[in-house]
């Protein structure tokens, strides 16, 4: 049976590799920040420093870090990164150095960097490392680096930083007075304090998400901007908080009045939301938590990458205790959110994000929440088979999730599903020899001793989800999994 699966090139990353760092002698780093800290000082005391405008690098690094690496090394690294990319941007676009002697001796009449303003920090609540940097640029040169962004990579370390350059001096817009009616409306609140990073557009779902640094408190975000279409623009105070319309728009902001409430590891943090009028049209602004798995081969949004990238090419008894745990986490999030009578109505790889949390553990959380059954839907007077079948809904869901985690294939979701509908329609056997065959041909990046026939209980446990025979809440698949030991070493 032929698979229209098509192939995509990876790159084999190298299984629980450290780099190692030499022990910095401390009283040296203490006499080179003094040193540093009497060169920025001598530089804002002369003529020079009137030639010089300032910008903020921001930089995303992606690198294999432990704790007891120290940030001094991270930033040497940063300044080396911007130096760098400075160079790299001057001889594409003004200046050719002939030699690095000559971009040396030039170098301190374009750019200033002093290790003081430079800080480096982990972004809230992930594993992945940011730096805020202020550097001065020669006013000559300084549009050559406003609203750029630049990736330096160093394969040999696996280090990979992407600097983000902007001008310090970022122009506001004017808070305009409202009516009392309009108070809640919190025109370019995303403007005057947000720093976009980068943008993608959903024009089927009317959404933008944006990436972004808040200077306020030195963190990275995502915000959600989502249209409303079918609200009034003269809306009131009452309007939003008092009404019971069923209205999709009105549901929507609704929903995000419920998240921002929850708080749980595996639920994606909702930190604040707001409304804005921009150019005659009104929007519902969701500012979340930053979630992205910071490896070097992939920076994984998703279950479903993350899967490919990281887990296809695990060892048995690795992959087969990480399934066990991000089930059990997504179930916790699963009944967190039916507590608060809201039911995931889109639950797929796609939808859940991973990250490694501050301690290094792998954490996965429930996103995309706008396709939810929430409770202003008033789930209590549904009818008791309809909420079954939600739930039910929710059990194949995981059965899905389960056979992605076991081994997941390249391609386009409709391509992908065959996987799912073949297992369905197919005795067991028979669907894990030909999906055998599938992997040997389409999976590049599988594990050298990979077979389903080594995973047949997973499949078991994912066939059982999918056909609705032996579960009926949550709970249950979360016990037969804590209780079921031969999961862990994948027995069969």
């Amino acid at each position: 049976m032929d698979s229209k699966f098509y192939i995509e090139d990876v790159f084999v990353e190298t299984q629980n590799e450290k780099l190692e760092i030499p022990n910095a002698d401390k009283n040296k780093i203490m006499h080179t920040l003094e040193e540093n800290l009497k060169q920025k000082n001598d530089f804002l005391n002369s003529e020079d420093y009137n030639n010089f405008q300032q910008l903020i690098v921001i930089s995303l690094i992606t690198i294999n870090f432990s704790n007891d690496d120290p940030f001094f090394r991270h930033i040497t690294m940063v300044v080396k990164a911007i130096k760098k990319a400075i160079k790299k941007r001057l001889t594409q676009e003004t200046i050719d150095f002939q030699t690095k002697q000559e971009f040396k001796i030039q170098q301190s009449s374009l750019f200033r960097i002093y290790y003081q303003d430079i800080n480096i920090g982990f972004i809230t609540s992930t594993y992945q490392i940011k730096s805020t940097a202020f550097i001065f640029v020669n006013k000559n040169i300084f549009n050559e680096f406003v609203n750029r962004k630049m990736a330096i990579e160093q394969k040999d370390q696996q280090v990979r930083l992407t600097l983000y350059f902007f001008d310090i001096n970022i122009q506001k817009e004017q808070q305009i007075q409202q009516d009392f009616k309009n108070q809640f409306l919190r025109n370019y609140k995303f403007k005057n304090e947000f720093i976009v990073l980068n943008e993608e557009i959903d024009q089927q779902k009317q959404t933008t998400t944006y990436h972004v640094y808040k200077p306020m408190d030195d963190q990275i975000y995502f915000v959600k901007r989502i249209q409303l279409l079918n609200i009034p623009l003269d809306i009131t105070f009452q309007d939003i908080f008092n009404t019971k319309s069923s209205i999709q728009d009105y549901l929507k902001i609704q929903e995000a009045r419920t998240l921002q409430r929850i708080s749980h590891p595996n639920i994606i943090r909702l930190y604040e939301w707001w409304l804005e009028i921009r150019n005659y049209q009104l929007f519902l602004y969701t500012q979340i938590e930053y979630c992205i798995y910071p490896g070097y081969i992939s920076q994984s949004k998703n279950l479903l990458s993350y899967s490919y990238f990281y887990m296809n090419p695990m060892p048995q008894e690795q992959k087969g205790k990480l399934i066990n745990d991000i089930l059990c986490q997504i179930i916790s999030g699963l009944e967190c959110l039916q507590k608060k009578q809201i039911v995931h109505g889109d639950l797929k790889p796609e939808s859940i994000m991973v990250t490694k949390s501050i301690t290094g553990d792998i954490q996965v959380m429930l996103a995309d929440l706008n396709h939810s059954y929430s409770c202003y839907q008033d789930l209590q007077k549904l009818q008791t088979k309809d909420y079954m079948e939600y739930k039910q809904q929710i059990l194949y869901a995981l059965g899905v999730l389960l056979m992605h985690l076991i081994l997941t294939f390249p391609g386009e979701p409709k391509l992908r599903n065959n996987y799912v509908t073949k297992f369905q329609n197919y005795d067991i056997d028979d669907s894990l020899s030909e999906f055998d065959k599938w992997a040997q041909k389409s999976v590049k990046n599988k594990h050298k001793e990979f077979s389903f026939f080594l995973y047949k209980r997973y499949m078991e446990l994912a066939k059982s989800l999918l056909k609705k025979q032996q579960f009926h809440e949550l709970h249950e698949v979360r016990t037969f999994i804590q209780n079921n030991k031969q999961f862990d070493h994948l027995l069969v």
